[in-house]
């Protein structure tokens, strides 16, 4: 176990190198043609022969000296569109594109274990998957690649992936898991477009007010969560943008909000969807309007396999030692990882990328998010330590039960 970490700090040019470069060619969602291209490059460099899955997100397949089960490997690799306000040799070379939510350390860790585990490829027992993933802030790239077969030949039997953290009390490489099953929330993006009749302002009475509509149904959805749902259930609704009018003596024609819904149960996340609609129409029809509710980029909760989160975070901890790891519940934040949590057992797990007290005090997409490098061959490690322990573990108790 040492070894790895040894091996994972001799690895510290390479993930700088790969995570500096990365960071200087951000780009959006599923249309990713550099950094697809610069990770089969690497890739190919180690011997590996990464395939195209769909638009831009690759795989790669670690095939050991003996028959045995299959983990996933994941790391995202698209950026915010966002522009990032830090001064930094290696900043984004791109306008209103930048990885303000580390994506590009995802993508070095990953290429690190990658390294790590080609070295040791006669010593495993079954089969390592790299999945690199476009399209995960807001376009569900996830799912583009279970659909195009990333489970699939060989057929997946368990699944990791790796976020990083920073702006909270948890010193640079420190390991965080959700052992107890949920992590990530379910994610849904709604609109509720409000129809009445434009007026001028001096004369309501003649109209149908549909900015009076929506900041009923603003305060009227508010009561879901409070009064509907139970304290014991985590759940959260809200109202993020409200868009209506275009002069201070007009009253429109028509009016928007838009906003999210998150929770950890599928029982509440329907009802929570169900009442927005209930309640949208019965206060648009009140006053005499009428609403229209859309919604767009659903995604399911992370939930950890809870035997899988215990034996994988066992492995970490033996790696990093109790001091360099820790318990967390839920967060609220979103996970496109969910379309392959729905379907394998999988683990997500967090690693501190620099506390508040060394720093590091700006969380993911702050436009002055940066990270503490030395937390990459953590991160490099505890990818390449998981996996061969698990097919280890794994390997070893499918041949005791054929024998």
């Amino acid at each position: 176990m040492d070894n790895r970490k040894i091996e994972a700090a001799g690895c510290m040019a390479d993930l700088t190198r790969w995570y500096r470069d990365l960071h200087q060619i951000p780009e959006i969602g599923l249309n990713l043609p550099e950094t697809s291209a610069y990770i089969k490059k690497e890739l190919t460099a180690m011997g590996y022969q990464p395939v195209t899955l769909c638009n831009h997100s690759l795989c790669a397949l670690l095939a050991g000296s003996r028959p045995g089960p299959t983990i996933l490997l994941r790391a995202d690799m698209d950026a915010l569109p966002m522009e990032e306000i830090n001064d930094l040799p290696f900043r984004s070379q791109k306008k209103n594109a930048a990885h303000m939510c580390g994506h590009d350390s995802h993508m070095a860790m990953l290429l690190g274990a990658a390294k790590l585990l080609k070295a040791r490829q006669t010593e495993l027992a079954g089969n390592v998957k790299f999945m690199f993933q476009a399209g995960e802030e807001g376009f569900n790239g996830a799912l583009e690649m279970v659909q195009a077969g990333i489970l699939e030949n060989p057929k997946v039997d368990a699944a990791m992936a790796l976020h990083c953290l920073c702006g909270d009390r948890y010193p640079a490489g420190t390991m965080l898991c959700a052992v107890d099953g949920p992590a990530k929330a379910s994610a849904d993006t709604f609109s509720i477009r409000v129809y009445g009749t434009g007026c001028h302002g001096a004369m309501p009475e003649t109209g149908v007010d549909v900015i009076n509509i929506l900041c009923h149904i603003q305060n009227n959805l508010q009561t879901i969560v409070s009064r509907e749902i139970s304290c014991f259930a985590p759940a959260v609704l809200s109202i993020c943008h409200i868009d209506a009018g275009s002069a201070a003596n007009i009253l429109p024609e028509e009016g928007m909000m838009e906003g999210t819904i998150r929770t950890f149960d599928e029982a509440v996340r329907k009802k929570i969807k169900q009442r927005l609609s209930e309640i949208a129409d019965a206060t648009a029809a009140q006053f005499g309007g009428r609403a229209e509710v859309l919604y767009a980029d659903c995604l399911g909760a992370t939930i950890n396999d809870t035997d899988l989160a215990a034996e994988l975070f066992s492995y970490v901890k033996d790696l990093l030692g109790p001091e360099q790891t820790d318990v967390i519940g839920p967060i609220m934040g979103a996970e496109d990882f969910s379309e392959v949590s729905s379907r394998v057992p999988t683990v997500y797990m967090d690693l501190s990328f620099g506390s508040i007290k060394e720093g590091y005090p700006h969380r993911v997409h702050s436009p002055y998010f940066r990270i503490n490098e030395e937390a990459l061959p953590v991160g490099a490690a505890c990818f390449a330590e998981c996996a061969m322990r698990y097919l280890e573990t794994h390997g070893k108790k499918g041949a005791d039960s054929a024998s």
